[in-house]
């Protein structure tokens, strides 16, 4: 059973990465958490709410949103409010009750599953515009915050690989695991920086130290694993540097993302302070509906709360934001290494909230998954029975 849920969890990420390409995919990851949900219900006589208080909250911002849809007349803001919130019960709720323990397993081989086809598609269509490699999408940006999600599950592998090492299991077969999710790292960084997004590279950054810091926390201050951890930091990071050095195709993006930054120096911003400036004067109790910025020609705020303000309002936004300080609130009750994919996802999302919008993309899917996993204490209930 571990390896149908990884493949319909695969399944439901694939969706979440091809959305913005057609419309179906966006139907399909609908069926996909019905399909959850029915799979759970069906199995189970009761399934239990690990984290209440994150499920109460993102119910609340659900609520929200409908009302302003109804104040709008605005039947986008309705349907994606609704799937949305279908895929955050399918995902916090009754696919952690499902795979249980095994959540991390599941979730880590998932999405490594589901960026194959995925980046195959993209390398296969290959769109470049506005000088940055695009894959799949119409805007390169949305391509390079797409491989957040890959740079998330790979450096939490790193991570739990590395903390193996540090206690001399089994050292040559672990070194090679190593070796292969480093290489994946640089692909990840290699199409980040090729995509010219440059709020998805420092995301990167963010994620990739977050991983380090949880490294040497794990050492407890004991003199042979720091001085293990201090080489292999060393060799990867003198790999790293070896691969941007001799490998033309590394010089060429980071040339590629160099260049952009040198082009937009006099507006780090890239004008979104002058959106951002906008919305905040145009600001409505109930907001003004999805395509309601389409009157100063874009699309959305480009910043996931200050979008949530212009489209449902200020107590969707209260309610979505109490919904994200709600999931690290037990931290203290989960295992260390849920405790790390927590604050890795978290981080990545907030990164990458800065500039953009994440709705259906594989990072909300993933706070979903952090919003509803296994704790060893915490306030739960029991949804049916």
């Amino acid at each position: 059973m571990k390896l149908f849920y990884t493949l319909v969890f695969s399944a439901l990420i694939l969706m979440s990465l091809l959305q913005p390409v057609d419309g179906i995919y966006h139907k399909l990851s609908l069926v996909i958490s019905l399909l959850m949900i029915i799979i759970s219900l069906l199995w189970h006589k009761k399934i239990i709410i690990q984290n209440v208080q994150a499920s109460i909250f993102f119910s609340i911002y659900t609520f929200f949103c409908v009302i302003s849809a109804g104040v709008n007349q605005d039947m986008d803001l309705l349907k994606n409010s609704l799937q949305l919130f279908c895929m955050f019960l399918a995902v916090s709720i009754f696919f952690n009750d499902l795979v249980k323990e095994h959540v991390m397993e599941v979730v880590v081989n998932s999405v490594l599953i589901a960026y194959i086809p995925f980046l195959f598609v993209c390398f296969q269509q290959a769109h470049y515009l506005f000088g940055g490699f695009a894959g799949v999408f119409e805007n390169p940006n949305t391509m390079g915050f797409s491989m957040i999600g890959l740079m998330v599950v790979v450096l939490m592998r790193l991570y739990q690989i590395t903390v193996k090492l540090l206690h001399g299991q089994q050292q040559l077969k672990l070194m090679l695991a190593f070796g292969f999710y480093t290489a994946i790292y640089l692909v990840s960084l290699y199409i980040i920086l090729l995509s010219n997004a440059r709020t998805s590279l420092l995301t990167a950054a963010l994620v990739t130290i977050v991983v380090i810091v949880s490294n040497l926390k794990s050492l407890n201050k004991t003199f042979l694993p720091l001085l293990k951890f201090s080489a292999l930091l060393t060799g990867t990071v003198l790999i790293v540097i070896i691969a941007f050095l001799k490998m033309n195709m590394m010089q060429d993006a980071v040339q590629s993302i160099l260049m952009k930054m040198e082009k937009k120096s006099t507006n780090i911003t890239d004008g979104r302070l002058e959106i951002w400036q906008y919305v905040f004067e145009h600001v409505q109790f109930w907001g003004h509906g999805v395509e309601s910025l389409w009157s100063i020609g874009v699309s959305h705020a480009h910043n996931t709360f200050i979008n949530i303000l212009q489209e449902a309002g200020l107590l969707a936004l209260i309610s979505y934001c109490c919904f994200l300080l709600a999931i690290p609130k037990g931290y203290r009750q989960m295992n260390e290494q849920l405790a790390v994919l927590t604050v890795l996802v978290i981080v990545a999302m907030l990164g990458v909230s800065t500039f953009e919008i994440l709705y259906f993309n594989v990072l909300h899917i993933l706070v979903f998954v952090v919003s509803g996993s296994l704790r060893d204490k915490d306030k739960k209930t029991t949804l049916i029975e």
